[in-house]
Formats: C-alpha cells, structure tokens, sequence
C-alpha cells in the first residue's frame, strides 16, 4: 500500500483556494433574500404575557446512611495494587471480556469466604 503524502493534505487544508467560492461577511446576503427580510410581517406586543412558575417536588434523601451501603472505592496499597493489575492481566487473556471489576469482586469474595471458613481458634 502506498504511503499518503501528508506534506499535500496538510498543505492542501491550509489552502486558500476555496476562499473566492465563499460569500464574504461584507458582501451581504443577495439581493432576493434581502427583499424577503424586507418584507416579513413585523410583531409588536403590547402586553405583557403573565409568567406561570410551579416547582417540582423535590425527593426526599435519606438522612443516614445503613450499614448494607459501602463504598465502593477502595484505596490500596501501591504494592498490592501492582500485583492485583498483574494477576488480572493474565487473567484476561484467557477471558478476554473480564473487567477488572468483575476480577476484583470475584477475588475479594473468595477471600472473604475463605476467612468465615476458618476456624476462629486460628484468629
């Protein structure tokens, strides 16, 4: 395939060539749109249109936050998130469709199910 040459598209976008096609700001519209503005009906309003205000209502927020809602950003330690990426990374090419938060959810669930198993003598 040959290369593009870009040194002719650039120059040929910097071209001034189309510039005598266009219509100028001074030149004005032509004369035929010039006789329709001319002639357009003019409006006047003589009173003035009362403004009709209505507020929407507003929902109302919970005040407290339960315990079931937790954030759903964690910080981590720059360490452990490297080796987190990491194990993701070679993860996916088996699944290419893995998100790295289906990844990280699926991994902290497993840990988490792993430690309620544990006995509580080993705590």
């Amino acid at each position: 395939m040959p290369k593009k040459d870009t040194a002719a598209a650039v120059l040929g976008m910097l071209s001034t060539a189309g510039a005598q096609t266009r219509r100028t700001p001074e030149s004005g519209p032509p004369a035929e749109e010039a006789e329709e503005m001319a002639a357009a009906p003019t409006v006047t309003v003589t009173q003035d249109a009362p403004a009709l205000v209505t507020t929407l209502p507003t929902p109302t927020r919970p005040t407290t936050t339960t315990a079931a809602e937790a954030p759903r950003t964690l910080r981590l330690r720059p360490g452990t998130a490297q080796r987190l990426r990491q194990a993701w990374l070679e993860t996916k090419r088996d699944d290419v469709l893995l998100t790295a938060q289906d990844f990280a959810s699926d991994l902290v669930d497993e840990a988490l199910a792993r430690r309620r198993r544990r006995p509580a003598a080993q705590n």
